[in-house]
């Protein structure tokens, strides 16, 4: 490309390489690279961190320095609160102490995975790469490290991630129900006739229900931060959907609605509402949220009485009403796409990979559909 050509700032040295130069208060920088394209848009990113304060030498910036800078400057208006407060959390209990001291140059692959195997089999591993590969991603695009340890490591993964999921049969299900009463048995049906997340049962509002068309609107999750409960919006587009009402939840609804003006009017001052939440659908006897917490150990203590009854039962977790969803919608041969919808899967992928998932019996009896064709 002809000199006269080059965009300005940018020259090109006997090299072949272009580098590209600014100066701002005295102070001079200067980027080069084989692409001209690729060093435009590198000049144009480092002028903006250099004006607005985001740019940070190699030098001596730790790990710790640089996590502050990069939640505050690059996730803070991006990702949900609920999202920054389980980042934080995250960091301050596996990262900090383990390299946060480290300068961010310093920091090798073998770090790294130490420790990710330090936290392999737990849930947590997942946050904590997430929260290193974003942190170090972005130093290597602000021109902080000159090499990206990421893409050196590998991410454990446990041997039971791939364990079946835990499904109910009819039978299982009429044995819970029969066990629970109350608002959990309310809850417990109307997971297993809608399919909602749990946080999307527990946030779900009146202004949601829409008993005129028969639809249950999902407009969000309940989300808890340090003892504090609030509803978050949808994490993706698909997951805010409308749910057809079926002739049981509607009853139910009906029911709790009516159940919550009574207690309204009898425990009068001491039936607390939470500010912004007064309009719950379900809630604890005294009208606050039900966290998921109190939801998963009245589901234990149910639990806990079938067995005690001699009855062996598993262990269920509130996702397993969801998949016990999709599964009864699988059997009663739901399309696939219809049953994207009503999930709030982002990707028919998802959904297909619940196919795969179907009780045995049911196999077997889908297999004897092709009995007679050998």
């Amino acid at each position: 490309m002809a000199a006269n050509e080059l965009p300005k700032g940018i020259t090109q040295r006997p090299d072949g390489r272009y580098m590209a130069r600014f100066q701002y208060k005295g102070e001079k920088f200067c980027l080069y690279d084989y692409d001209i394209d690729s060093l435009t848009e590198r000049i144009t990113d480092l002028k903006y961190e250099v004006r607005h304060g985001l740019y940070v030498k190699e030098g001596g910036v730790t790990v710790n320095g640089w996590f502050e800078i990069w939640i505050n400057e690059y996730k803070m208006n991006v990702v949900k609160e609920a999202t920054l407060f389980r980042y934080r959390s995250a960091y301050n209990k596996h990262i900090k102490d383990a390299i946060g001291s480290k300068k961010l140059k310093d920091v090798r692959a073998e770090n790294i995975q130490k420790l990710y195997n330090s936290l392999k089999g737990t849930e947590t591993v997942v946050i904590v790469a997430t929260i290193l590969s974003g942190m170090f991603t972005q130093a290597y695009k602000n021109q902080i490290i000159s090499k990206n340890p990421i893409p050196l490591t590998t991410v454990p993964r446990s041997r039971d991630e791939k364990k079946e999921r835990r499904v109910l049969t009819v039978a299982e299900q009429e044995l819970l129900l029969k066990h629970c009463n109350g608002n959990l048995r309310d809850m417990i049906e109307v997971s297993l006739s809608t399919g909602m997340r749990t946080g999307e049962l527990r946030g779900l509002e009146w202004s949601d229900v829409d008993f005129e068309n028969k639809i249950i609107h999902i407009t969000g999750t309940l989300e808890e931060i340090e003892g504090r409960a609030f509803k978050e919006t949808p994490k993706t587009k698909t997951s805010r959907r409308d749910i057809p009402m079926l002739a049981n939840v509607e009853r139910i609804f009906m029911r709790v609605k009516e159940e919550q003006e009574h207690k309204k009017t009898v425990l009068g001052d001491k039936y607390i509402a939470k500010d912004g939440l007064d309009n719950l659908v379900f809630r604890s006897k005294r009208g606050t949220p039900v966290s998921n917490s109190c939801y998963v150990r009245m589901i234990d203590r149910a639990v806990k009485r079938i067995n005690d009854e001699g009855i062996e039962f598993e262990h269920v977790h509130p996702h397993t009403f969801r998949h016990t969803f999709a599964t009864r919608c699988i059997e009663s041969g739901m399309p696939p796409q219809v049953l994207k919808t009503i999930l709030g899967h982002s990707s028919l992928a998802m959904t297909m990979d619940l196919y795969a998932h179907v009780l045995p019996d049911t196999k077997a009896e889908e297999m004897k559909k092709i009995e007679g064709l050998f």
